[in-house]
């Protein structure tokens, strides 16, 4: 009997015919593609691409992209992108997919409908993040289609997800619907759950807490408006706090549209057509009508069109879904072995089902009724490689600086890698490059593996001044090598790794914010949940020690309640669950009091997670600092707020600690008083709350050049963070939460290239771990860096030169203008 093959990879899988794009398209795509994110450009952008949707509406797509971004590994997302030269489809998207996305530099602005399988965060946790994109490229609309509950998601998030120039749809859909465009055709079919032994928890009544309606508006501050006024809560009222769990999961069957066949030449001189545009009509697929009167069809002078082939998507979560999968298996029939048609069978079956699913008998049976020319691919924890090949590269760049403080990321093949005897048709490799599967040669090995590190080390060798760089900083860094080796560096408490440094959206250089810090053997605390701060845990401890590590993590501070502060909390939260069951400790949870009204609706209307935290209002530490057992068995003395000049409700935060370990010839003797900024202007409360700080962790989002920038958002720039941590006596000063402008490395004013970034101050990396014996060497590191990053270095300094020669010419125009206005008149 023939047994499915299940192809597991974290790539490409491109298949289908070839065709023609004009070169005119390609233009205006290349055009959009490249759209700046600046609100002034949103409109111009949605008038372009709604011109190129009409143009090729009526064209026939030739090849056809099946792309797999997050192949469902530990700690990333199972997501698959398909894509033509006009249009753009996205099936699920849990969280990191946007930064896969800017990975392998697949492009968002034809992105216009969006396929979800299920409602958990697992399949939608990423949505917010990459709508948001999505909107800054231009993208007038999206269409979320999935199983209820997608539009009360969205409507849950409109305070910190604010999606003003850009329309999103999320109808509800169940068996039977069908959307049809011309690409292809996608046919619903809703599985439903079993309920008969869960109807007793379906319902639950309401005498938990009423949580805080959040009616603030978190970006009126860049509207200048005056954002400590509260909008007038027009869609709050009635709102549904009925417990609901997921009911229905959605599979697709999507058969693309047939590829025309290749225009006769010689046929249509038979028919006497002109040379001409008429020509065009016919190879489009249209009828014409000759100057004598005479009709010709387009079957008449082309070849038989190319019929499209079927993939389907499926996702089963549990065996409680099975019932119904099996009623409805006369739904999947015709594209499997019995098809009528041989261009029926499916090409491709995407399994985004656990593998414990996969493994069921009857999960083995459904597959089994497939023509065995079908594709299987397995997207869920089979596979062990992430797809995140930049990070790893950035890594093995600067492990050369430090092996310590930037150690190597730890992905490592997984439990499946080796499947007992019963699994032995299971093909997976999870660290694959390109994958082609086309309709004629059956190809189902990878080709490369994708991480090369020989190649990234020499790329170092080819910039021209980094090895006499990493020269210096060897020799710079003799003595605190020599002090390392004297102690045990896993001894060391507390530790902070940098999990996130970037700010806004993540890119693959820069995460958004997340930092953890280890206060002792058996516990840690985050600061800052942005999204993917799951799979950054994940790749840096490795899959094994990510579980302890996750299971240490006793306390959670969200800074403010922008989306990259905190979208990754419910991922943090649920993972725990799953890992850990509901026994697991609660995590104590610092954060705006705002935040209990989004987790509170989301634990009703979508997944449990209230069991998983206990809410401490940072409000609540302005004047009171706390300290109690449990921080102490956390190695925690002390935690205290105050609030910080950026969105409304942002705080800043102080942590007093125990030091562990041997710490000599640091300067710090006695407890360790860490703070951090969160998002923040320059903030006379935070040099108060920081003063005396072991070590002050401060944002500086922008360049010293775009002051004026920055005081619009509210942030800081580089020289001013390095005030705030001179003015309150900081000991310490680690800069993070770096715009995109400049992700690999901030850059110096001319008077600071003599000095570099001084004795007490060190620039944080995504994957950098830091003890408190590392702090004296981070200044000691910038010359090397610069030397490392010479090309974006470089690239820096043209900008600034350009904003500097336009700063000018708009001052010399202001003078002449001023000169004529006071000139006496001839």
């Amino acid at each position: 009997m023939y047994k499915s093959r299940y192809l597991a990879y974290s790539n490409v899988v491109s298949f289908l015919q070839s065709t023609r794009w004009n070169s005119t398209n390609k233009k205006l795509y290349k055009l959009l593609s490249k759209m700046p994110l600046d609100p002034k450009h949103i409109a111009e952008a949605q008038k372009q691409r709604l011109k190129l949707k009409q143009k090729v509406s009526k064209v026939s797509p030739g090849i056809v992209n099946l792309q797999v971004l997050g192949c469902g590994a530990p700690g990333t997302p199972a997501s698959v992108y398909l894509f033509t030269d006009q249009t753009r489809y996205l099936f699920n998207c849990g969280e990191g997919t946007q930064r896969l996305a800017y990975e392998h530099k697949t492009k968002l602005s034809c992105l216009e409908n969006i396929f979800m399988t299920r409602t958990s965060w697992e399949r939608i946790g990423g949505l917010p993040g990459i709508c948001l994109t999505m909107q800054d490229v231009g993208v007038p609309a999206v269409s979320l289609h999935g199983p209820p509950g997608l539009e009360e998601l969205f409507k849950a998030m409109r305070r910190f997800v604010i999606l003003k120039d850009m329309k999103v749809d999320a109808s509800e859909y169940s068996t039977g619907y069908v959307y049809e465009d011309h690409v292809m055709t996608v046919r619903y079919i809703s599985i439903k759950r079993d309920t008969a032994n869960i109807e007793a928890n379906t319902t639950e009544a309401q005498e938990e807490e009423e949580a805080l309606v959040d009616e603030t508006d978190y970006y009126a501050y860049e509207r200048k408006k005056d954002y400590t006024k509260q909008e007038a809560s027009s869609t709050t009222g009635g709102q549904n706090w009925t417990r609901r769990e997921e009911q229905s999961v959605m599979a697709y069957i999507c058969k693309l549209k047939p590829r025309l066949g290749q225009l006769s030449l010689e046929k249509c001189v038979d028919f006497g057509v002109p040379a001409g545009p008429l020509l065009g009509q016919l190879k489009n697929g249209n009828d014409i009508t000759l100057p004598d009167g005479r009709i010709v069809k387009s079957s008449d002078v082309r070849a038989p069109d190319d019929p499209g082939p079927v993939f389907i998507f499926l996702d089963i979560p549990s065996r409680e879904y099975f019932k119904d999968f099996q009623a409805k298996a006369d739904l999947f029939a015709p594209y499997q072995q019995g098809a009528t048609e041989a261009s029926d069978q499916a090409m491709f079956v995407m399994h985004f089902s656990p593998l414990e699913v996969m493994r069921c008998d009857e999960y083995r049976k459904f597959n089994d009724s497939f023509s065995a020319s079908t594709r299987h691919i397995a997207l869920n924890e089979v596979n062990g490689f992430s797809g995140y090949i930049a990070a790893h590269r950035i890594q093995h760049h600067l492990n050369q600086l430090d092996d310590k403080m930037f150690p190597l990321l730890r992905e490592e093949n997984n439990d499946y890698q080796n499947p007992p005897a019963s699994d032995s048709n299971l093909l997976r490799s999870s660290s694959l490059s390109c994958l082609h599967i086309r309709p004629s040669k059956g190809i189902d090995r990878a080709q490369e593996a994708l991480l090369n590190p020989t190649e990234y080390l020499n790329e170092l060798d080819l910039l021209p001044e980094f090895k006499s760089a990493l020269t210096d900083l060897k020799l710079e860094l003799l003595p605190f090598h020599e002090r390392r080796s004297v102690t045990l560096r896993t001894e060391q408490f507390p530790r902070m790794i940098f999990l996130g440094t970037g700010s806004s959206i993540p890119n693959k250089t820069r995460n958004v914010s997340a930092i953890l810090i280890l206060t002792n053997a058996h516990s840690s605390i985050l600061l800052d949940c942005g999204e993917g701060t799951v799979g950054q845990i994940v790749r840096f401890f490795g899959n094994t020690q990510a579980e302890s590590v996750l299971r240490s993590i006793k306390a959670v501070y969200i800074s403010h309640l922008h989306a990259d502060h905190h979208l990754g909390l419910i991922g943090l939260l649920q993972v725990r669950r799953k890992l850990f069951g509901d026994d697991c400790e609660k995590v104590m949870l610092f954060a705006p009091e705002q935040i209990s009204y989004w987790l509170r609706l989301y634990d009703c209307r979508f997944e449990t997670i209230q069991r998983g935290y206990d809410l401490v209002k940072n409000a609540d530490l302005l004047e009171s600092p706390l300290n109690d057992e449990r921080l102490l068995e956390m190695g925690i003395k002390e935690v205290a707020t105050c609030r910080v000049r950026h969105c409304p409700h942002s705080f800043g935060l102080a942590l007093k600690m125990v030091s562990l370990g041997t710490h000599r010839d640091t300067g710090i003797e006695g407890d360790v008083k860490i703070t951090y900024s969160g998002d923040t202007m320059p903030c006379e409360s935070l040099i108060q709350l920081g003063r005396d700080s072991t070590v002050l962790i401060h944002e500086a989002t922008m360049e010293d050049e775009l002051a004026a920038e920055a005081r619009l958002k509210m942030h800081s720039t580089l020289s001013q963070a390095i005030e705030q941590g001179r003015k309150m006596n900081a000991r310490y000063t680690l800069l993070t939460h770096f715009s995109q402008r400049y992700a690999k490395i901030p850059r110096l004013q001319p008077e600071q290239h003599q000095s570099g970034l001084g004795t007490d101050l060190g620039i944080a990396f995504d994957n950098m771990e830091v003890t408190l014996d590392d702090l004296p060497a981070l200044c000691k590191f910038y010359p090397a860096l610069k030397a490392m990053f010479i090309s974006h270095f470089e690239e820096m300094e043209q900008k600034a030169i350009k904003r500097g020669n336009k700063k000018m010419r708009l001052e010399v125009s202001k003078n002449d203008a001023a000169y004529k206005a006071c000139s006496p008149t001839r």
